[in-house]
């Protein structure tokens, strides 16, 4: 990814983008994040990048952009009836001031849509469910559901992917959704929100702790997320000290790494965040380190300092609410390792 600068008052934020970004209970943590840790880096070519200008131009129609995945997309005219199959969709589209006549059921957010009639889980939406609803524009997530194209294209409607795997993504897509809505104008300033609160938690954060953002398996093992994941990207936004950054990819969770307690020691960090997908009666991994060695020798688990981050919040919904993310994360740094 680049950098950003703009000036905002007497000192001008930097915009910090990464590099390039019991058992049966463990398993349900699985079933929850699935393919959402997936990261890519984001190609884009007629779609507008992300401006924090905003603007009153009206979209005309015919409309062709250029979608997160690479694809040329045709819209005859301004949709009015848009079905959302994935959680980033949604929020996006809400985000900009549109509506939706449908969504999957794992949209949770925001609270307006939950009343829509539902076409099928993230995973396995249902097309002619989809096709009952008579759409003319179907929004869908490119990292975990581009095979889903296909059947979708055979509809005769208007497609477009986005994706949700940085800041800089985010803002594509904000401004990928509100041209193509004739929204442009609520999208540059959904943009402008989120990059000034960031800012502001950038500046109220120190840079160089040393972090992990940790998540398990059935087998109890424990994964830690790398820069290029979504919880890695934040951190970095924050200018942490990513303990897991360099490792393999390894295990079920695109994006993290395989790390243990041994490492776990050696890194000795300032401070260790968890994430526990599966719903209570399931334990918290926060609760379960205490009795993971290495893990229980470090300070900050003796001390009763990790915090559990919001599944929903750090995986699930990856997208406009990553303001959110941010300053949830911000400050938790503060309060342990300030």
């Amino acid at each position: 990814m680049r950098n950003i600068s703009e000036s905002r008052g007497a000192r001008g934020p930097v915009w910090r983008y990464p590099a390039r970004l019991g058992v049966k209970y463990m398993l349900l943590l699985i079933f929850s994040v699935g393919v959402l840790l997936a990261v890519a880096c984001s190609n884009t070519t007629t779609t507008p990048a992300a401006t924090a200008t905003p603007t009153s131009a009206r979209t005309s129609y015919p409309l062709t952009v250029t979608d997160a995945l690479g694809r040329s997309v045709t819209l005859n005219q301004k949709p009015v009836k848009i079905v959302t199959v994935h959680p980033t969709a949604t929020e996006t589209l809400y985000r900009v001031g549109g509506t939706a006549i449908g969504r999957d059921t794992g949209s949770k957010y925001p609270p307006e849509a939950q009343g829509l009639p539902t076409i099928g889980g993230s995973y396995s939406p249902s097309a002619e469910a989809v096709a009952a609803l008579s759409p003319d524009l179907i929004i869908l997530e490119a990292l975990s559901q581009a095979q889903l194209l296909p059947a979708f294209e055979k509809l005769g409607v208007p497609v477009i992917a986005l994706r949700a795997a940085s800041l800089e993504d985010i803002g594509q897509g904000l401004t990928l959704v509100g041209l193509v809505i004739d929204m442009s104008a609520a999208a540059a300033q959904a943009v402008n929100q989120i990059e000034s609160r960031i800012a502001d938690a950038q500046e109220l954060t120190r840079p160089g702790r040393s972090v992990l953002i940790i998540i398990g398996d059935a087998n109890r093992n424990i994964y830690a997320a790398k820069p290029e994941s979504y919880p890695g990207a934040l951190l970095a936004l924050l200018e942490q000290k990513n303990l897991a950054q360099g490792l393999p990819d390894s295990g079920p969770y695109p994006g993290f790494a395989a790390y243990t307690g041994e490492q776990a020691l050696t890194g000795n960090p300032d401070a260790v965040f968890a994430i526990s997908p599966a719903p209570p009666p399931a334990p918290k991994l926060s609760e379960m380190l205490p009795q993971v060695p290495g893990f229980n020798s470090l300070a900050v688990v003796k001390a009763g300092k990790v915090k559990e981050l919001d599944p929903a919040l750090f995986l699930q919904a990856q997208g406009p609410r990553i303001a959110d993310a941010v300053e949830r994360l911000a400050g938790y740094l503060n309060e342990v390792a300030p």
